[in-house]
């Protein structure tokens, strides 16, 4: 049997402490119950409650549905058994060889550079202790790092196994647009489960709902969409400690079926891929940061590493003596697409789903707007583009040679009418939503060398964010979880209802929220269904949006969802959410003795809910996608003034909030936040902000938690390609560049609104067609 457990460690999550929240509420305009019959936090359970009570029994259905109490139990286990896996893997020494005794050693100091959360005049203050408390926490990091590196590969292996056939252009035409909704249901088996590290990156992959479904169209996978996360099985396999066990049948079939071990850490230490040159197989090691315990070196290899899983990916071929590099890995992947496209006519990605309903639709001529990126590589850049790897072309290829290519052909009218098949005597411009549709196609290589729409290393960095926050408030222990998950769908429910009332704002969820959104996306086909019918568009979950803006339209979410339903919304008493709240209260309407808005606050605590919200550990903003911009000299400009005005402005709300709460005899809590990572406490100063404590530089791949935003900047997209009215641009790791100056993640611009931005914070849509971002539309 094959089991993951749970380590004991100083800085393990406590669990069965009893944290609880309010009960549910079955209907949208009925106001939640009392708080009366919650556990008090910090008072222990006595000691005959059964902490796993409220998980024990689950009924699960094998036809996927919409979110309900035993669903959202499952899926927390599920949450534990990856943390519990995140922690052993961390936490195991000397695994792929890096050991915990290289933070004492003299020859390297793991703790300089970039120290997350630490300014950098104070770094020169640390004391010895925490400079190994650092360097260890890193060296714990850099072995998750290669875990995951391992398990995305490993999920891509057990991707290509499933039976499934190529989209092509024809089919869209015949049945493609039906793909959502004609899918037969995946008969799930025990035997048929991958390794729980294969189960995490489908997990973040779904939670990529329009990413989730083009990969699967694109790869004839409809009945792996129709079925989802398999809860009846996968619950199964866990057990009362959220230990993940599976039989010796599944282990031999996942072997049989991907040839690769049933466990990450016995797969082969190397990878073997073909020169994008020469196509001669190498076999190159996945990380270049190992050295044994005792070896006997002047110089340490660091944590960065030059392997296949390591931050900066560099290696010779064998064969043709040129050297293959992460964004050359990029490049191939876009002509491999491209040769395919070519041969067999299988769509590119990014041509399937329409920018503003992030539904499949089929072509309405031969010459529709979505699938223009096709005919530009068929008509006009077929040539280029399988001689961008010649052996005696460009000697150091990227994506910016790719979008230099496409903004040649964007430029030039007679091309794009040749493409377009435009008469000479009309006068042409390129539609918007081609635009959008380039974009898009870009999007799927700058920045991801992989087979699918996104970097799934980055997606479950981010799930891992949240992952922490839910084994921290750890519902699933507490006598009333099934009461904290009814009342939690409601939420979620109510806030389906936001983004349908207004689509062209960016809605965040709490964590309450978050955590029914993300197990209705794991059921892709009802998911698709539910919200297809409630707003007429396949909602999209972004899981990177700029912090700024994050909280910015955080704030705005709180002042609608008390708007709209007479209640509290972020249910927590940090300083963070008291301010919101704060924000919400008319100063005329306090004169008069009449706003709502201060009613609301001061019944949240007036009634003893707000003693049940611990400031440390309640369900306040979810920000696991939250990022940072990395911007142009021109944009920042322009950003420094909104995020200095955002920033302002929370300060004066901050007072406000402080002075109110003196004058009803309470106190604000500190706005010191720290967060553990790997047994050592970063300085946090806002729960909205991006996870400054990941050590970016020793991830495969690229920094998951930033975008890249402004014209000309690296990830962004191809001049003339950006909507109307925007300033900057955007692509794969990075933004769109509006008249409002936000930045948004690229996967998430309107075709009809134009420019991206507008407003105050930023955020898609222009004038068109929806708002998107961490809770918001698409």
């Amino acid at each position: 049997m094959a089991s993951h457990s749970t380590p004991k460690h100083d800085n393990d999550r406590n669990r069965a402490n009893g944290s609880t929240r309010p009960q549910a509420i079955d209907k949208n305009d009925e106001p939640p119950p009392g708080y009366s019959d919650a556990t008090e936090p910090g008072r222990p359970l006595p000691d005959d409650v059964d902490v796993t009570a409220s998980f024990a029994a689950l009924s699960l259905s094998p036809t996927p549905k919409d979110p309900d109490p035993d669903t959202c139990l499952a899926h927390l286990k599920l949450l534990y058994a990856l943390q519990g896996m995140k922690e052993d893997v961390g936490y195991t020494d000397g695994l792929w060889n890096i050991w915990d005794s290289r933070a004492d050693d003299s020859r390297e100091d793991l703790s300089l550079g970039a120290i997350p959360g630490i300014p950098d005049a104070d770094a020169t203050r640390l004391t010895e202790d925490d400079r190994r408390k650092i360097a260890i926490s890193k060296i714990r990091e850099k072995r998750w790092a290669l875990f995951l590196a391992r398990a995305v590969d490993r999920y891509e292996s057990w991707w290509h196994s499933l039976s499934g056939v190529m989209l092509r252009q024809a089919d869209m035409e015949v049945s493609g647009s039906r793909f959502p909704s004609d899918g037969t249901l995946a008969v799930w088996k025990e035997h048929m489960l991958p390794p729980l590290d294969v189960v995490m990156v489908w997990h973040a992959h779904m939670l990529n709902p329009r990413a989730f479904l083009e990969d699967t169209m694109r790869h004839g996978l409809g009945n792996y969409w129709t079925a989802g996360m398999p809860w009846h099985v996968v619950n199964e396999a866990i057990d009362a400690r959220c230990n993940y066990t599976v039989s010796a049948e599944a282990k031999q079939y996942w072997t049989s079926r991907t040839g690769r071990a049933w466990a990450n850490q016995d797969d082969s230490p190397t990878k073997s891929i073909k020169c994008p040159f020469c196509s001669r197989t190498n076999h190159v090691p996945w990380t270049t940061c190992g050295i044994d315990e005792q070896a006997k070196t002047d110089r340490l290899p660091g944590l960065v590493g030059r392997g296949y899983g390591d931050g900066q990916f560099s290696h010779t071929c064998s064969t043709c003596g040129r050297e293959n590099y992460k964004e050359l890995l990029s490049v191939s992947k876009f002509v491999q697409d491209a040769a395919l496209l070519l041969s067999r006519s299988v769509c590119m990605p990014g041509t399937l789903l329409d920018p503003r309903t992030g539904r499949p639709e089929p072509p309405t001529s031969q010459i529709s707007p979505l699938t223009f990126p096709n005919r530009m590589i068929q008509l006009d850049l077929r040539i280029k583009v399988m001689e961008l790897l010649r052996f005696d072309g460009d000697p150091h290829p990227t994506m910016a040679t790719v979008r230099a290519m496409i903004e040649d052909t964007i430029r030039d009218d007679e091309r794009v009418r040749k493409i377009d098949a435009a008469s000479h005597w009309v006068r042409h411009r390129l539609h918007e939503k081609s635009k959008v549709c380039v974009r898009k196609m870009m999007s799927r290589y700058w920045e991801n060398f992989s087979s699918f729409a996104l970097d799934l290393g980055g997606a479950v960095i981010r799930q891992g964010v949240f992952i922490d926050k839910m084994c921290k408030l750890d519902w699933l222990h507490s006598p009333s979880a099934r009461d904290t998950m009814r009342r939690l769908i409601t939420k979620y429910e109510r806030f389906i209802t936001i983004m349908k009332t207004h689509p062209t704002h960016i809605a965040v969820p709490t964590l309450d929220v978050d955590l029914a959104w993300h197990t209705h996306q794991l059921s892709p086909a009802a998911y698709y269904a539910y919200t297809v019918q409630r707003t007429e568009k396949f909602i999209d979950h972004d899981d990177k949006i700029d912090e700024s803006k994050l909280s910015a339209a955080f704030e705005w979410t709180t002042k609608t969802y008390q708007e709209m339903f007479s209640e509290i919304y972020s249910e927590c008493t940090c300083w963070y959410c008291e301010t919101i709240r704060s924000a919400q209260i008319s100063s005329i309407g306090k004169l008069l003795r009449v706003s709502k808005g201060e009613k609301m606050a001061e019944s949240f605590h007036t009634s003893g809910a707000a003693q049940l919200c611990p400031p440390d550990n309640s369900a306040h903003i979810s920000a696991h996608n939250a990022v940072r911009s990395l911007e142009t000299a021109e944009r920042q400009r322009v950003t420094t003034y909104l995020r200095a005005r955002h920033q302002e402005k929370l300060e004066r709300n901050y007072e406000k909030a402080a002075k109110r709460a003196q004058k009803k005899g309470r106190k604000l809590p500190p706005r010191d936040q720290y967060y553990n990572h790997w047994g050592y406490s970063y300085y946090m100063y806002s729960p909205y902000m991006y996870p400054m404590y990941l050590a970016p530089g020793m991830y495969y791949g690229w920094d998951p938690c930033y975008v890249n935003a402004g014209a000309g900047a690296w990830g962004n997209c191809a001049a003339g390609t950006c909507g109307a009215g925007g300033a900057g641009a955007c692509g794969g790791a990075g933004a769109c560049g509006g008249a409002g100056g936000g930045a948004c993640a690229s996967d998430n611009c309107d075709a009809s609104g134009g420019g991206c931005g507008g407003g105050d914070s930023g955020g898609c849509g222009g004038g068109g067609g929806g708002g998107c971002g961490g809770g918001g539309g698409d």
